[in-house]
């Protein structure tokens, strides 16, 4: 379901792609693309600099998802008065609608696949419930390695020869981290005494 809800997504985008033009959609993947890759890779950063944002369960789904935002914002509006805002490029219109409609459902199911990775890093995600609709298991491979190709990319340009760690090895990581102190919630609150009822009645 998860997968398909994807796939929907991207439609949705493709449609936004093709009124914007090849141009401005080349710039939205891009941008989405970097805040992603920021997000995924500055959040133990962020968390370090400030420790109450690591201090509750959804703590890196909020840390991320603010970087992404934040980033995104930025390099959105840089874009927009640099490129985009000042630059008309025309394409003729065939190249525009398939090519502008391919990036768009990239786009979107990008956009879709890093939603998915936030639900993933909150203990609601080991829920059956959603984990009945498609959050984790194959699904969740697909989402992780989809965005961890697009990351990549940029790893390989910003990050040093020295440094083997891939995105996809990340994002594992951050998802076992979320199972593991899921586990021992559980774990903490199965070992709680249970709280008296009412008071003690002594007997007469």
């Amino acid at each position: 379901m998860v997968f398909w809800v994807g796939v929907l997504v991207g439609v949705v985008f493709i449609w936004f792609a093709i009124k914007m033009s090849f141009y401005e959609t080349w710039a939205m993947l891009f941008n989405i693309v970097i805040s992603i890759y920021l997000s995924v890779f500055l959040r133990p950063i962020a968390i370090e600099i400030v420790p109450a944002a690591g201090s509750t369960p959804y703590s890196n789904a909020l840390t991320m998802l603010a970087i992404a935002i934040a980033s995104f914002a930025i390099l959105h509006g840089v874009s927009y008065i640099y490129f985009t805002g000042q630059f008309s490029v025309s394409f003729p219109k065939v190249f525009n609608v398939l090519a502008a409609g391919f990036l768009g459902f990239l786009a979107g199911f990008l956009v879709w696949s890093f939603a998915c990775l936030l639900i993933c890093v909150t203990p609601i995600s080991q829920q059956p419930i959603v984990k009945g609709l498609g959050f984790g298991g194959q699904s969740q491979q697909t989402n992780v390695s989809y965005i961890s190709w697009w990351c990549n990319l940029v790893h390989k340009v910003v990050s040093s020869q020295d440094n083997k760690i891939t995105t996809q090895e990340t994002i594992n990581d951050l998802l076992e981290s979320t199972e593991k102190k899921t586990r021992e919630k559980m774990g903490d609150d199965a070992a709680e005494p249970n709280e008296p009822a009412g008071t003690n009645v002594k007997d007469m």
